[in-house]
């Protein structure tokens, strides 16, 4: 058992436990070599049936002691003491936990949460561009200081890039009302991953809640993977809930690129300077309480003893991947898909009618057709003349309604919807965007809506059916409906995700997603000048910069009939980078 007063590497006194989680117990220490007060962090899986775990695990501390960031926790040393086993030594700091604040005052303002969120995406892109991902982002690693910033905290878990990691195989770690749905289905972490855990606990704080309970870690993990999460309170702003919104998106690569165009954005939806004076965020944070008028000395690591209020405390998920898997398939239609909670299906009966405004514009009433209309790509596999129609059927309570709705502009005059099919035996699918359907055959998941005006504003839903009804719409609430907005023009779709790395004192690497397959090549430029690529290029290496000039990019598409946009589409907005000096 570890004690006050231990002494490890004949330098690190422990003084007291500050606190303990499921990976360790963290201790405030007293380094008798540079007479400094520090936190030790004393692990207590290292598995000794597992030889390899502590060369594993000094590789992972050896990685996270070159992320130098304001925003991270500094990792000072590593050892492995007959006492305690292997522990790492960190900066101590003085300030609470976001779970501390959190069960105190219940919820943050919007302000606040998006200031917050800014500066733990910005933290974790630091480590993400050293192939270094969390895994365990959560309102306990998370490290409110007494100047108001926010620290990113608790590695302890944390694979890079390329490294076997230090966990079980075949297991996946993480707490389980965070954890990513690819995660949960038993794929890789990814920063994609991170940025779905930061989007949770931006959830958490502005709806003083989670978005899914469940009775089981299992359970808990496949509502992940199946459900939408409820809607944000009314009170939070568009901008801070297209930030979470984004952020929680099931396919991960329909979340925000990177972590640091997440920082960014969530800056811009902070009604707050950012460069604000930290004392009055300090005393700004909660909602419902004031800051506490003396801060609580705790040191950068979750406690499993922490009460959150009015909700169960934080669980860490170890469930083995394959079982997971099984429970998925096996269980989804018992756990997921039959929730007294539900709202009922809509069928033909109970579609929005000519009463309910329909989201797409000019309050155009929704009529879904009870033929096919004449763009079906599927006439002879839809409700129709010669079959029993759907309208005079009572709901077939065999489908089940897909979900995962997106809607991506992808051209001037089209919008690729994508979605999960649910059920094993429809006929087909309806799309509605409020004016009109289109049907598509079974087991398909996507569909380009095409023939839009260009920067046309549209809204979507689906629903299964087959001959003898129709499952429910999703979205299922009579007035959620997925949206998005054509693109303007009549250039090909414009590329996004531009990155700008420095890779010498004079040249810097260009990076970003093609999203055209029609283009004739990309423009990049730098508002002096600029140079064109070829097409299906994502990559340039911009030369001839003079050391410690600070740059600044954008990249478009282009083809004979026009251009796209540029990404970063705003006028104002550049992906900026300075060169090294030397």
């Amino acid at each position: 058992m570890v004690r006050a007063g231990t002494v490890l590497a004949e330098r690190y006194r422990l003084e007291q436990r500050v606190g303990s989680g499921g990976m360790g117990e963290v201790w405030r220490a007293f380094d008798e070599v540079l007479g400094r007060t520090v936190a030790v962090k004393c692990l207590l899986d290292a598995r000794p049936d597992d030889p390899s775990f502590v060369a594993r695990f000094r590789a992972e501390a050896r990685i996270m002691a070159t992320i130098s960031h304001h925003g991270v926790v500094e990792v000072h040393d590593f050892g492995d003491d007959p006492a305690v086993g292997v522990y790492l030594v960190m900066k101590y700091i003085e300030g609470e936990s976001l779970a501390q604040t959190l069960a105190r005052v219940g919820r943050l303002s919007a302000e606040a949460t998006m200031r917050l969120v800014a500066e733990a995406a910005a933290a974790l892109h630091a480590a993400h561009e050293k192939g270094v991902t969390h895994r365990d982002i959560k309102p306990g690693n998370l490290l409110l200081r007494t100047d108001g910033s926010t620290m990113v905290t608790d590695f302890g878990i944390a694979r890079s890039a390329g490294a076997t990691g230090h966990t079980a195989t075949g297991s996946l770690v993480g707490t389980a009302g965070y954890l990513a749905p690819e995660r949960a289905m038993g794929q890789p972490a990814t920063p994609a991953s991170d940025i779905y855990a930061l989007g949770i606990v931006a959830y958490r704080c502005l709806a003083g809640r989670l978005p899914f309970a469940g009775d089981s870690m299992v359970e808990l993990a496949l509502r992940h993977v199946h459900d939408e999460p409820p809607p944000l309170p009314p009170d939070v702003p568009a901008g801070a809930r297209a930030v979470v919104e984004r952020a929680l998106a099931k396919d991960p690569a329909m979340r925000w690129p990177s972590a640091t165009v997440m920082a960014l954005e969530a800056r811009r939806a902070s009604a707050q300077d950012p460069l604000q004076d930290r004392s009055a965020a300090a005393s700004a944070l909660p909602v419902t309480a004031a800051a506490p008028t003396r801060p609580q000395a705790v040191v950068p690591v979750p406690t499993s003893s922490q009460p959150v209020a009015g909700r169960r405390r934080g669980r860490r998920l170890l469930v083995p991947a394959i079982v997971g898997l099984a429970i998925a398939v096996a269980a989804a239609a018992a756990i997921v898909l039959n929730r007294p909670s539900d709202p009922p299906p809509q069928t033909l009966m109970t579609s929005p009618g000519l009463s309910t405004p329909s989201p797409a514009g000019n309050g155009d009433a929704v009529i879904p057709p009870a033929s096919p209309s004449a763009t079906s790509p599927v006439p002879s596999s839809v409700p129709g003349s010669g079959a029993p129609s759907p309208k005079a059927s009572a709901r077939n309570t065999s489908l089940t309604a897909p979900n995962n709705l997106t809607a991506t502009p992808i051209s001037a005059g089209t919008i690729r919807l994508r979605w999960r099919d649910r059920s094993s035996g429809e006929g087909g699918f309806t799309i509605i965007n409020g004016n009109t359907s289109r049907n598509v055959a079974a087991n398909t998941t996507a569909y380009d809506w095409t023939g839009l005006a260009p920067a046309t504003h549209s809204c979507f839903k689906v629903r299964a059916y087959d001959s003898s009804g129709v499952s429910a719409y999703h979205p299922a609430a009579q007035l959620d409906w997925v949206c998005a907005t054509s693109l303007s023009g009549s250039g090909p779709a414009a590329p996004t995700g531009l990155s700008a790395t420095a890779v010498g004192t004079g040249t810097v690497r260009l990076q970003w997603t093609d999203r055209s397959p029609d283009e004739d090549g990309f423009t990049v430029t730098n508002g002096a000048t600029s140079r064109n690529v070829g097409a299906d290029t994502t990559t340039l290496n911009w030369d001839g910069v003079a050391p410690g000039t600070h740059t600044c990019f954008k990249v478009r598409a282009f083809h004979s009939a026009g251009v796209s946009a540029y990404d970063p589409p705003a006028q104002s907005d550049w992906v900026c980078i300075t060169t090294p000096a030397t």
